[in-house]
C-alpha cells in the first residue's frame, strides 16, 4: 500500500472526533488523536478470556424511584449506583453522561460532578484514548484492495461528497479521498467542528489524572472502528446516502442535541436523537443494534469490576444510558441501586 499519511495534520484531519454519530444518532465517541495522547495514559482491560462475563452475586432488583426521573432543570446526567444491601461496605460508585464535544457550556463541569470524579479510584471512560497508532486507524478508514469511493458510489454522487467533505472543511489529498471508505466519508462529513483539539471526556480524563487517578477504556478505537468497517458494504453507501441527504440540517441538529443536554431532561435528549435517525428504517434499526445495543451490553459488562471494587467513576455517552437496553437499566436489573444527582447535591 502506498505511503498516505505523509503529514500530521492529515492524521488530525481524519481522526476528528468520530464521536458526532453520538450526536447524530448515538454511535461512538473515537477521541481526538493528537500528539498529547503520546504517553500511556489509559489502559484497556482485556477480558476476553472469560473475565468480561464472569457472574457476581447481586440480589433481587429493590424498589425505588425512577433513576430517569427529572430534576431541576439543568442537572447533570449523574447518577449514583449503589451495591445491593447496605452493610456490605463498598463505596458507592457514580456513572455520568458525556457528549462528546467542545462546547464551552459542557466544559464547564459542574462541581458536584468534579468532586465524585476527583475522589473516585477509577475513572472509566467509555472510549480507550491511547489506542492502536493512527497508521493502523487510518489504514482501516481506508480502502486497500484495489477499489476506490467513485467505483463503489458512482462519479455524481462522489464528486457531490467530494464537495460537501471540501465544504465541510475536510481538505483531503486526492489519493486520500479517493481510497476513503463510504462509512468513514460519512464520519468526516457529520463531524462537529472543534476549535480546542479537546473534548469533555479529555477533561474528565485530565482530571482524573492530575488527582492520580486510574484510567481505564471500556472499548477501544479498533473496536469502535470495527462497527463501522464490518458493516455490508451496501449498507456503508446506504449510510453515507443518508447522511448525505440529511447535511443541511446538521448544524440545527446539533444545536437541538445541546440544548437538551444542557437541560439535564435526559427524555427530551432521547427524542432529539430519535428524530434524527436515518429515514431508512431497516438502517436505523441497524445502527441502532450495531451502535447501542451491542455496544451497552459489551460496555456492561466490561464495568462489573470496578463497580464490585466500589468509588468507580464511568463517563458514558449520555444515549448510552437510557431505554430497557440502556445502561441504566440493566444496572437495575442486576440489582444496583440508582439514584440522579441534582444540580446542588
Amino acid at each position: 500500500m502506498k505511503n498516505y499519511f505523509p503529514s500530521q495534520q492529515l492524521t488530525k484531519s481524519l481522526l476528528l472526533p468520530i464521536v458526532a454519530l453520538q450526536l447524530a444518532w448515538s454511535a461512538p465517541a473515537i477521541a481526538y488523536k493528537t500528539a498529547q495522547y503520546s504517553q500511556p495514559d489509559i489502559r484497556y482491560i482485556d477480558r476476553s478470556k472469560g473475565e468480561r462475563n464472569r457472574p457476581f452475586s447481586v440480589s433481587q432488583p429493590a424498589q425505588h424511584s425512577n433513576p430517569l426521573a427529572e430534576q431541576q432543570a439543568g442537572s447533570p446526567m449523574l447518577w449514583r449506583i449503589e451495591q445491593p444491601g447496605t452493610n456490605n461496605g463498598i463505596l458507592s460508585s457514580y456513572i455520568f453522561g458525556t457528549i462528546h464535544i467542545d462546547n464551552e457550556k459542557v466544559m464547564a463541569i459542574p462541581d458536584n460532578v468534579v468532586r465524585r470524579l476527583a475522589a473516585a479510584n477509577t475513572l472509566m471512560l467509555e472510549l480507550e484514548l491511547n489506542a492502536s497508532g493512527s497508521v493502523n486507524i487510518l489504514r482501516k478508514m481506508l480502502f486497500t484492495d484495489g477499489r476506490n469511493l467513485e467505483q463503489v458510489i458512482g462519479e455524481t454522487e462522489f464528486k457531490a461528497v467530494t464537495l460537501a467533505l471540501s465544504q465541510s472543511g475536510n481538505q483531503l489529498p486526492g489519493d486520500i479521498l479517493s481510497v476513503l471508505k463510504p462509512w468513514a466519508a460519512m464520519l468526516l462529513l457529520i463531524r462537529p467542528e472543534n476549535k480546542s483539539g479537546t473534548f469533555l471526556d479529555k477533561k474528565l480524563a485530565d482530571i482524573a489524572r492530575n488527582s492520580g487517578i486510574r484510567i481505564e477504556g471500556l472499548e477501544t478505537i479498533d473496536e469502535q472502528l470495527s462497527v463501522f468497517d464490518d458493516l455490508l458494504l451496501t449498507d456503508q453507501v446506504n449510510l453515507l446516502r443518508s447522511t448525505m441527504s440529511t447535511l443541511p440540517e446538521k448544524n440545527q441538529a446539533y444545536r437541538d442535541l445541546l440544548d437538551a443536554y444542557l437541560s439535564g431532561n435526559l427524555e427530551k435528549l432521547i427524542q432529539v436523537s430519535t428524530d434524527q435517525e436515518p429515514k431508512d428504517k431497516k438502517l436505523s434499526r441497524l445502527i441502532k443494534t450495531r451502535l447501542i445495543y451491542d455496544r451497552n451490553q459489551k460496555m456492561f459488562d466490561r464495568m462489573q469490576q470496578g463497580l464490585q471494587a466500589g468509588n468507580t467513576f464511568i463517563a458514558i455517552g449520555a444515549l448510552h444510558l437510557p431505554g430497557e437496553l440502556g445502561l441504566l437499566n440493566k444496572l437495575k436489573q442486576a440489582g444496583y441501586r440508582l439514584s440522579r444527582i441534582g444540580r446542588n447535591e
